[in-house]
């Protein structure tokens, strides 16, 4: 990165753990236009963008390649502590560390792994919170819903695929449970907001700005893709046959009987304290338009 020109003061470092993440592709652009100077910090591949820079963190609580005071976890934050020595080294004084609301709508879960992921999440948190104690740092914690960009993201993008693959989309029950979509970009600035605010401590649920039920959520992802809405009710015993196998396919790997369970349960969360502290404006449930298809 070029240096800054004579009497312009230099854009102020940020480390990024896990840049190369979903919302790392979405947080890097933000962070350049917003002022920041990004620089990913990992072990392995770094992530690439014009206005970031790289360095490697290798195992240890060794000196920091350079003093960054603030710092965005984009990693589990079950990982986050194995990091708190390195950070401290580096002279963090702010993180702003990415939880999730799954700690909440999966603690009940009829399947193991999601209540694992569940209790591990809350723990996590309390580690952070009391390490950031001990050490002077300010944490903020952020805590998204559904994560999407209806690209890339892992649900509602694997939604679309199927759609795509085989024209209708499977559902147990009426599938009126509400959901709070919230586009990966609106994270990624929540992010960057964070890093300012009077936030030190505070955890803040990040939902999107549109309630829908879980069949009008799929129904808006067939108008994306320009298909009639093919949504085919199953009885539960037929999911919970079917869901074993289509696990033996290793893009459905993480796809499980609990996920067709909460399709009649609300998963909403309220963003007004992000809303007021963070200047957090999350958009509307909106999908991009499916490019038309190729002339043979």
């Amino acid at each position: 990165m070029s240096p800054a020109a004579p009497g312009v003061e230099p854009a102020p470092p940020v480390g990024i753990l896990g840049a190369t993440s979903f919302v790392g592709g979405a947080l890097l652009p933000r962070l350049v236009a917003a002022g920041w100077r990004p620089i990913t910090v990992s072990r392995g591949t770094p992530a690439v963008h014009p206005g970031a820079s790289h360095a490697d963190f290798g195992p240890g609580p060794g000196p920091s390649p350079s003093p960054i005071a603030h710092w965005i976890a984009l990693c589990p934050i079950w990982v986050l502590p194995e990091h708190g020595a390195r950070l401290e080294a580096a002279g963090a004084k702010r993180v702003v560390a990415l939880s999730s609301t799954s700690q909440f709508t999966k603690r009940a879960s009829s399947d193991a792994s999601e209540r694992r992921t569940a209790s591990a999440l809350a723990a996590a948190e309390r580690v952070v919170l009391d390490w950031a104690a001990r050490s002077g740092i300010a944490v903020t914690i952020l805590r998204p819903t559904l994560i999407y960009d209806g690209l890339h993201d892992r649900n509602i993008a694997m939604i679309s695929r199927w759609i795509r693959r085989w024209g209708f989309f499977p559902v147990v029950g009426a599938a009126r449970g509400l959901r709070q979509p919230v586009h990966v970009d609106d994270v990624a600035a929540a992010c960057v907001a964070a890093l300012t605010a009077a936030s030190a401590g505070a955890a803040y649920d990040l939902s999107g700005g549109e309630a829908l039920p879980y069949r009008r959520m799929v129904e808006r992802v067939f108008e994306a893709l320009g298909q009639p809405a093919r949504i085919v009710s199953l009885p539960g015993w037929l999911v919970r046959l079917a869901v074993p196998l289509l696990r033996a396919l290793p893009r459905y790997r993480h796809v499980t009987t609990a996920m067709f369970d909460r399709m009649d349960d609300d998963l909403v969360f309220d963003h007004a304290a992000a809303v007021r502290d963070l200047g957090f404006s999350p958009r509307p449930f909106v999908l991009p338009s499916a490019p038309p298809a190729a002339h043979p």
